[in-house]
């Protein structure tokens, strides 16, 4: 009996924006989740988080994925630098990636980090376990 479920674009996003965005600042860490220790002062995080969407089973699931950089003041380049990466680049493991949400700016209460926060649709082919 062949068993299959949703991909994980998420993982696969962030595993390829690791790669990427280190060539040009080596200081960036891409996470799936911000780190419970970061604070004011550390160095820039890229976090990718999936916010779901509809399933087209068995063929294919679509998911938004934001993306969002935490700052120690005002600095949108690491996710407007993402976005153009995913938007004109073809990421291994997903079958598209669609223009989302432009880029929204905010302030983390907790850290009292600066956000930089936009998002990509994206379609995932299931995959055969």
């Amino acid at each position: 009996m062949t068993i299959r479920q949703p991909a994980d674009p998420a993982q696969t996003i962030k595993d390829w924006l690791a790669v990427e965005l280190p060539k040009i600042w080596p200081q960036v860490r891409v996470v799936l989740e911000l780190p419970d220790d970061w604070e004011l002062g550390a160095d820039p995080v890229l976090v990718v988080a999936d916010d779901a969407g509809p399933v087209v089973w068995p063929i294919l699931t679509a998911h938004t994925i934001r993306i969002y950089s935490m700052t120690t003041g005002r600095d949108t380049e690491y996710v407007r630098r993402a976005l153009g990466l995913l938007l004109s680049q073809k990421v291994p493991g997903i079958a598209s990636i669609l223009p989302g949400t432009s880029v929204i700016e905010a302030r983390d209460k907790r850290t009292r980090g600066d956000l930089a926060s936009a998002t990509v649709r994206v379609r995932a082919r299931t995959v055969v376990v």
